[in-house]
């Protein structure tokens, strides 16, 4: 016997955020065009992003401890459903809140914690990633950036490529050999956090096809980092970057980043009336897209 699926409602205190951020939504996106709207979170815009920390809308579900909201889950996921579903330029902020933060507040030392989460949480500090490399592509766990122990920390050599807003970031956490040889796979890495202003990294942006300039390539040339930019455990690499991964593809952002070119779309239709896409549109609305609360 096949069960249905009964979709509940979220919480009323998470369906309460939406008034609010639509209210500001509107005032802060009213002269943003649909073709910059489109670009959702890959849109960069760092004063955006400190107006929402400013108004608690950057950490929300972190601990108040260190500069979060301490609410639920669900009241997130409402306030992210609708910043993505409007179109609202939030990379500035997108990588830090999503993932740099709850890994340093599950690995990081006190210090680590202290010093970055409620900077993030203001907007006022962002992270790339450092994970993909040349020739590496999927296979994450053959990556040949290589720090090694010195009497005062680490010294960092190798690149990283496909680094989202690196040349726009405060910060990296970066996946790296810290032991052994990309042989041994898994084994050997570690995760290293630093300043992307650090002598020796040179940052190259990438231009795509369409003339945008979001990736990054990121070179490593004899970089001194301290002995306290090891996050979590030498060695224990892998398992903490499978963890942030998790983070990474947790969130809804790939599901609702076509959103403001639907809405677009539908707009196109209704004004010239074209009825061979109108069937593509209600085929697609029939089949649960766009999703139901960002209709």
């Amino acid at each position: 016997m096949i069960e249905t699926l009964s979709l509940q409602p979220l919480p009323a205190a998470a369906e309460a955020m939406r008034a609010p951020v639509r209210a500001f939504l509107d005032d802060a996106l009213a002269d943003m065009p649909p073709e910059l709207r489109a670009r959702s979170w890959l849109g960069f815009d760092a004063e955006f992003s400190r107006k929402l920390g400013s108004r608690g809308w950057i950490g929300m579900a972190l601990p108040p401890e260190y500069g979060g909201g301490g609410r639920d889950y669900f009241a997130r996921f409402v306030l992210v459903e609708e910043l993505l579903a409007r179109g609202a330029p939030v990379s500035a902020h997108w990588i830090a809140e999503r993932q740099s933060a709850p890994l340093i507040l599950r690995y990081g030392t006190e210090a680590q914690k202290r010093f970055y989460v409620p900077a993030v949480c203001r907007g006022e500090c962002f992270f790339a990633i450092g994970m993909s490399e040349p020739q590496v592509g999927s296979d994450l766990a053959s990556v040949r950036a290589r720090a090694t122990r010195t009497a005062s920390g680490w010294l960092l050599n190798g690149q990283k490529i496909w680094t989202t807003n690196a040349d726009h970031c405060h910060y990296m956490i970066a996946l790296v050999r810290t032991s052994g040889a990309p042989e041994d796979r898994q084994k050997g890495l570690s995760q290293l956090i630093f300043d992307l202003k650090t002598p020796g990294i040179t940052i190259r942006p990438i231009e795509d096809l369409s003339g945008d300039r979001h990736f990054c390539e990121v070179f490593f040339d004899n970089v001194e980092l301290p002995d306290d930019a090891l996050i979590g455990d030498e060695g224990s690499g892998w398992q903490q970057v499978t963890a942030e991964l998790a983070y990474e593809r947790s969130g809804p952002e790939r599901l609702y980043s076509s959103i403001v070119l639907f809405d677009t779309w539908l707009a196109h239709l209704r004004e010239h009336g074209a009825d061979d896409a109108s069937a593509a549109l209600a085929w697609a609305w029939r089949r649960g897209w766009p999703p139901a609360a960002a209709r």
